[in-house]
């Protein structure tokens, strides 16, 4: 991993874990002293969260974290589903079931944030196809934070049942209970 890589996920991690406040600039000198490295890997991590769609460049200013509005992420979200529901048919057919639980188990014991983006995301890297699980990658993304506001505001909500059903219906090869369940966990 380049140490701008390594940057790009400490800086995507404190985003998404609500470090930052939504309306405070982030700038490269401010970030290059918080990682302890120069500014060229910090420059490029910031420029490539703002290819995301994560981060909002203001010249001489700084970045902002982009916020989706309700319709925004309604949008994300459902897109996720179409792509999430092929990542579920690809499973049912090639997958075995030892593959599918050990997902459920590495990752849905838990229900923060990044548990459950490890949880799909592990789904998507599970099928073998390299753009779906890129996708994929690039919609969590896009929501993470808001994400985490959300769980932040609703204390006690777990997502872990419905990783669990999902997971069970994949083995039972039951695709269209892994999709209801899908969705009920993409409506949170």
């Amino acid at each position: 991993m380049t140490l701008s890589e390594k940057v790009y996920c400490e800086i995507k991690r404190d985003l998404n874990s609500l470090a930052f406040s939504s309306n405070e600039f982030i700038n490269e000198n401010a970030m290059a002293e918080r990682y302890g490295v120069s500014k060229a890997p910090v420059r490029e991590a910031l420029h490539r969260l703002c290819r995301e769609g994560i981060l909002i460049s203001y010249p001489r200013k700084g970045y902002l974290i982009a916020t989706l509005s309700e319709k925004e992420y309604k949008q994300i979200q459902h897109l996720r589903y179409v792509n999430e529901c092929v990542v579920l048919e690809i499973l049912a057919e090639k997958a075995t079931k030892e593959r599918i639980l050990a997902i459920l188990q590495s990752t849905a014991e838990e229900t923060d944030v990044m548990r459950n983006t490890s949880f799909h995301q592990n789904l998507a890297n599970a099928t073998d196809n390299k753009v779906l699980a890129e996708i994929v990658e690039k919609l969590l993304g896009m929501v993470s934070r808001n994400l985490t506001l959300l769980y932040s505001l609703k204390k006690g909500i777990s997502v872990v049942n419905y990783h669990k059903e999902i997971t069970r219906a994949l083995m039972e090869k039951d695709i269209d209970l892994a999709k209801a369940y899908l969705k009920k966990d993409l409506e949170i």
